[in-house]
């Protein structure tokens, strides 16, 4: 199975190239400006691309999608699988994949989905033991979590603990555009599938993963 991985488009959605593959995974904020009619605009856009299966969660920079709630968002992104601490299961031949994701990220200024350090946990504690693919827009602490080189880490520690713990096939993730990339860690591999660069430019391509 061809999983096509995007995150942090920014309202430049129209400008990727995306391969083809079995599944296509937005990893959140989706908005530049937080206009409702990018929304709209970014559900235009999935009917066109021809992956079977399109799962999307939020970002910090989705505040529509916040203020709409699990329900609504899901009937504006009618041609995804929309996911809010929530999980899904990928059919494939004769395997069944299981997807969860969230859009929450430790908080930072006042953006959107963001959440307390000392809170975050309670939303990582719902990251099903069996999970195959785990879906958030922010990384967890040390692992492709720095704006730039040796600038320090932002990733969630208690996300880590729980990846650690769980051991997912693959994490995709973003919000960190300085350290877009793939790196294998033991058991799981680490997707930071930004597309937009630091400075907001749409320059980086989508990453193909095979399961």
């Amino acid at each position: 199975m061809k999983l096509v991985a995007v995150s942090d488009t920014h309202g430049s959605h129209r400008d990727i190239k995306v391969p083809m593959g079995d599944v296509l995974i937005h990893c959140g904020d989706i908005t530049a400006g937080n206009y409702i009619e990018e929304i709209y605009d970014f559900n235009d856009w999935l009917v066109r691309l021809p992956h079977k299966i399109k799962i999307v969660v939020a970002g910090n920079h989705d505040g529509q999608l916040e203020k709409a709630g699990l329900n609504l968002s899901s009937l504006y992104l009618s041609e995804a699988i929309y996911l809010e601490n929530s999980g899904c299961t990928i059919p494939y031949k004769d395997k069944k994949y299981k997807v969860w994701g969230s859009p929450f990220t430790p908080r930072f200024m006042d953006w959107y989905f963001m959440e307390d350090y000392n809170k975050m946990q309670k939303y990582w504690d719902k990251i099903p033991k069996d999970t195959d693919i785990l879906i958030t827009h922010g990384p967890g602490y040390g692992v492709l979590d720095e704006t730039r080189p040796n600038k320090g880490h932002l990733g969630c520690n208690e996300l880590i603990k729980k990846i650690i713990q769980v051991k997912p096939k693959i994490h995709f993730f973003g919000h960190i555009h300085g350290s877009y990339g793939v790196k294998k860690i033991k058991d799981t591999l680490f997707v930071n599938c930004s597309i937009c660069n630091e400075d907001y430019e749409a320059i980086n391509a989508p990453i193909v993963v095979d399961i």
